[in-house]
């Protein structure tokens, strides 16, 4: 059967640019709301371990990219490595500035699809969040029981704590069988089930992400030497973004100790991901950590400026986003060749006027 070419939607082009303007509209208000002498002030009080932490950060972006491309074998070959990692770098600042971090996944794919199959693309960002969440649950499932045998955690917290995990324990669970039986099939299902599509149109559409279904799967069952690169690639990206965490909290003036690392990794991680319901964690990461770290024997200021710390983190990483972002759509439209045969005659016409 012949391969189908990569599709060019004009609606990817208009879904990049406005999530582009709203992007850059939420971090101007997130900027605005911490300030630049904040911002300076913050950067300035770590000096230069903040350049180390940024290049950790820009490190671990460009390996996630790295796995997102092993992960879209064997469409890899028709796309490249830069245009992957313009995409991460996207969809990642999207991330930081939107509830929830899922609009920028949505980005990846709107950036990759004229490059490469829609199918091959949705699965190969499905699988890099899999596997990211699979190692970072688990590293939270093995860290928090530890964490609350070696400290004695508020009431509050331990309800939070507790709720939190009874509520991700069985969505794993759930979303492992989902992923085994076929994640989208499922999904599909389910929308006809509450009668949202029709018969008709759920069979179209089942038959069209099968190939997705099959793609996910793989990450449980029958892996390909290129599954296992790509698992690898992102246990290399945790490892880094965990150093740079450890850095960034070394720079604010805190020991590193064993209960502080896995209090971190584990009851850290998810007070971060409850917190994730507003851009940055406004407000709700701020008390978690400040009680975190006063249990873990740094003081609570100590977790204030910590989570302060991660806040202008991740807007420097959105910056570069951005950046990137707007990059890619202005050489995208020059690039395109009536423009560029535009571009190049008036700089003739001017080479001859001169």
């Amino acid at each position: 059967m012949a391969e189908q070419p990569p599709e060019t939607h004009g609606f990817s082009r208009v879904f990049n640019i406005a999530v582009m303007a709203f992007g850059a509209g939420a971090l101007a208000w997130m900027m605005h709301r911490l300030g630049w002498s904040k911002f300076r002030e913050i950067v300035g009080g770590v000096g230069w371990y903040f350049a180390i932490i940024f290049g950790l950060d820009l490190g671990a972006l460009m390996i996630d990219a790295r796995a997102l491309l092993t992960f879209m074998r064997p469409d890899d070959r028709k796309v490249s490595y830069w245009r992957v990692l313009a995409a991460q770098a996207s969809g990642r600042a999207v991330n930081v500035v939107t509830p929830f971090s899922a609009l920028g996944e949505a980005t990846k794919l709107t950036m990759l699809v004229r490059h490469a199959r829609r199918s091959r693309v949705l699965s190969a960002i499905v699988l890099v969040n899999l596997t990211t969440l699979y190692v970072s649950v688990v590293v939270m499932i093995i860290g928090t029981p530890i964490t609350l045998l070696l400290i004695d955690l508020p009431r509050a917290l331990k309800i939070t704590v507790g709720v939190g995990l009874g509520v991700l324990i069985p969505l794993m669970i759930g979303l492992a069988v989902i992923v085994q039986r076929g994640a989208l099939s499922t999904l599909t299902g389910v929308l006809r089930g509450v009668r949202v599509i029709s018969r008709e149109r759920r069979d179209r559409w089942r038959k069209q992400l099968s190939e997705v279904d099959r793609h996910i799967a793989a990450l449980h069952k029958d892996r390909s030497a290129g599954t296992w690169h790509g698992i690898l690639w992102i246990l290399l990206s945790r490892l880094i973004t965990w150093i740079s965490t450890m850095t960034l909290i070394y720079a604010a003036g805190v020991a590193i100790t064993p209960t502080l690392v896995i209090g971190v990794l584990s009851v850290g991680v998810l007070i971060t991901w409850i917190a994730s319901i507003v851009p940055l964690g406004l407000g709700l990461a701020d008390g978690g950590n400040y009680a975190l770290y006063d249990l873990l024997g740094a003081a609570g200021m100590h977790g204030t400026f910590v989570t302060m710390l991660n806040r202008v983190r991740s807007l420097a990483i959105a910056l570069v986003g951005f950046a990137i972002m707007a990059l890619v759509g202005i050489l995208g439209r020059v690039g395109k060749p009536p423009r560029l045969r535009r571009l190049r005659g008036a700089v003739a016409r001017l080479r001859r006027g001169s």
